[in-house]
């Protein structure tokens, strides 16, 4: 990667998962300068307050997803940090890179004067991101369960860009696979790569044939009445952000194996997710400054 240029050079690294730690260390080999605020597990180079490692910034990165549970998402549970605190230090004329940034934030930024880049609005980062994601996917799956991968039946709700990797993943595994999205262009795609494609209203006549179920749509799907369908022995991943695509309530009663999986690129790539977010920010710099 080159570097930025001369005037875009320095970071404020915060909270997040283990993907931040790597970012502000790769951030550190390319020269630039790096302040750390929140990360895991404590950090001996952590020296300043929010407030001081947020006005040296012209560049804040904040973590994917940016908020959980109404703040910015960290496992570091000793140093919260409020979004609206994150503003009101925040210089104007900085950048802020995060993941999942929502309007209503985005929209008090820019009245700051703030830029704010959604890492999840690249295209290029997004596609990078579901590699890390399909893969954790797969490895709890395999781990979580009694059952064989390999030549299971599977089904995968929800056909973007997480979607469309998992599948690809699965059928090197030799799964039948099946593809369910509300949106009949997704589907159109989806017959091109899977065994059968479905519409959301035809689930209940499958789900009782499925030993594995990966939810990516970010949006109710598996409510009580699908989960009727399900047997008991299927393994349920959720890896859609939260709330998820479950019923989780429903799926306790009914006493069903599922996993709420998101921030998985943290979890079992983080310094390959790294990468992908520091040639992120890289990229955006050489196009526009």
């Amino acid at each position: 990667m080159k570097r930025l240029k001369s005037h875009f050079y320095r970071f404020a690294v915060l909270g997040g998962d283990m993907r931040q730690v790597y970012l502000a260390e790769l951030l550190e080999e390319k020269e630039y300068q790096v302040q750390r605020y929140g990360l895991t597990g404590g950090n001996e180079k952590e020296s300043c307050s929010l407030e001081a490692c947020l006005k040296m910034a012209q560049v804040v990165a904040a973590p994917i997803p940016f908020l959980r549970e109404g703040v910015v998402f960290s496992k570091n549970t000793e140093k919260k940090i409020l979004p609206q605190e994150l503003l009101l230090h925040t210089r104007p004329g900085s950048i802020l890179f995060a993941g999942g940034i929502p309007k209503e934030y985005e929209k008090q930024a820019k009245e700051k004067g703030i830029i704010c880049v959604d890492y999840l609005k690249d295209g290029y980062t997004a596609v990078k991101n579901t590699i890390a994601t399909a893969e954790g996917s797969l490895a709890e799956a395999i781990t979580r369960s009694s059952g064989n991968l390999t030549g299971s039946n599977c089904l995968v709700i929800g056909y973007g860009k997480c979607g469309s990797t998992l599948v690809s993943y699965l059928k090197k595994f030799s799964c039948t696979v099946f593809v369910a999205d509300k949106e009949e262009k997704q589907r159109i795609k989806a017959q091109l790569f899977a065994d059968r494609v479905l519409e959301n209203a035809e689930l209940p006549q499958y789900l009782e044939n499925m030993q594995y179920i990966f939810n990516t749509a970010p949006a109710l799907v598996l409510c009580r009445a699908f989960l009727e369908y399900v047997p008991g022995d299927t393994l349920i991943l959720d890896l859609a952000s939260a709330p998820g695509g479950v019923d989780y309530e429903a799926a306790k009663q009914r006493q069903l194996q599922v996993l709420q999986l998101p921030g998985l690129p943290g979890r079992y790539a983080p310094y390959a997710s790294a990468k992908i977010l520091a040639e992120a920010i890289e990229r955006y710099g050489k196009q526009n400054l």
